[in-house]
């Protein structure tokens, strides 16, 4: 399989799809609903194709990109994007889940570097998440965020969602990770499937 890197590269790859489906110019054009010219100019790499159009013809013949997984840092930023929406909402509930499937994921891809994302607009979840950012590049990078400010008052996300007993807030006060401690925040281990 070849990479398609340049404008030419793509017009080489329609043409030979093209011919190897039995497909004249004009009749890719009239599948697609572009004009002969267009593929034409397509075929031979014209730089000022329209990209739009130019995917459309391109998925007709079963030619797609590959396109990069999520960055731990894009993961980060969509979710704090997320997060706010859901807040503003009212789901608290849905905004931590979103929070903990972030850490998780950007956990797993063991990044080397992670910057300050937005506001959720929440000093807990943006606490939350920069405890997290720690917990997700340790052992990774030596270069440990320097964002996120310590909660005055302890919280314990799972008391969001379902009532917590004085035990269980004890076991969960000594299953939490140091990194959420540090930052006033209670919760479990397990929360992020570490041991």
């Amino acid at each position: 399989m070849g990479t398609i890197s340049t404008a030419h590269d793509l017009g080489r790859a329609i043409r030979g799809a093209r011919i190897q489906n039995g497909l004249s110019q004009q009749a890719l054009a009239s599948k697609t609903g572009q004009s002969r010219k267009f593929i034409v100019d397509l075929e031979s790499g014209k730089e000022t194709a329209e990209l739009g159009a130019s995917l459309r013809v391109a998925n007709a013949l079963d030619i797609h990109w590959a396109a990069p997984l999520p960055t731990p840092q894009l993961i980060l930023d969509e979710a704090v994007r997320d997060i706010a929406h859901e807040l503003s909402s009212g789901d608290n509930e849905f905004a931590l889940r979103i929070a903990m499937n972030a850490l998780k994921q950007s956990k797993m891809m063991k990044p080397e570097h992670l910057k300050k994302p937005k506001s959720t607009g929440s000093g807990r979840f943006d606490a939350l998440l920069a405890a997290g950012a720690r917990i997700a590049l340790d052992g990774v990078s030596t270069r440990k965020p320097r964002w996120g400010v310590k909660l005055q008052n302890p919280w314990f996300p799972g008391a969001d969602t379902r009532s917590m007993s004085e035990a269980f807030k004890e076991l969960t006060i000594k299953r939490t990770p140091k990194a959420f401690a540090d930052f006033n925040i209670f919760l479990k281990d397990n929360s992020l499937e570490m041991s």
